[in-house]
């Protein structure tokens, strides 16, 4: 994901990315999302919600609630958390469905693509990539 989306997450997540910027040591956020602009819209309205949800907490257990993966993975989207309750399990699950018929490239619908590498492609993203 390109620097400026990769900002505007954590800017206006700042409970759920707390980790963004921690050492390797505490979590995988420090090596950013690891998936293409085109689900940016998928992780942006999943990440208000899990802040939401984390505002909601009691004060003393916000900090037990962040982010610890954001990745791509068997051509869907998997995130991560430290800790998470069923509200904030049901919003990941229905992202990671969301992302198995989004474009991972440009955010268009899309399908898995099982050539070689598995992928989440529309059919124009599909026909033109460059390492077919």
């Amino acid at each position: 994901m390109n620097k400026g989306l990769d900002n505007k997450l954590c800017e206006e997540c700042p409970n759920l990315y707390r980790d963004r910027r921690a050492s390797i040591q505490v979590s995988a956020m420090p090596f950013g999302f690891d998936t293409m602009n085109g689900w940016f819209d998928i992780i942006y309205d999943l990440s208000v919600k899990l802040e939401k949800l984390i505002l909601d907490l009691p004060e003393e257990k916000r900090a037990s609630y962040r982010a610890v993966q954001v990745k791509e993975k068997f051509g869907t989207l998997r995130f991560y958390m430290s800790a998470e309750t069923d509200e904030m399990e049901d919003a990941i699950r229905e992202a990671e469905r969301l992302s198995a018929i989004t474009c991972e490239y440009c955010g268009k619908p899309g399908s898995l693509r099982t050539k070689g590498w598995l992928f989440t492609l529309c059919d124009d993203c599909d026909r033109d990539r460059p390492w077919r």
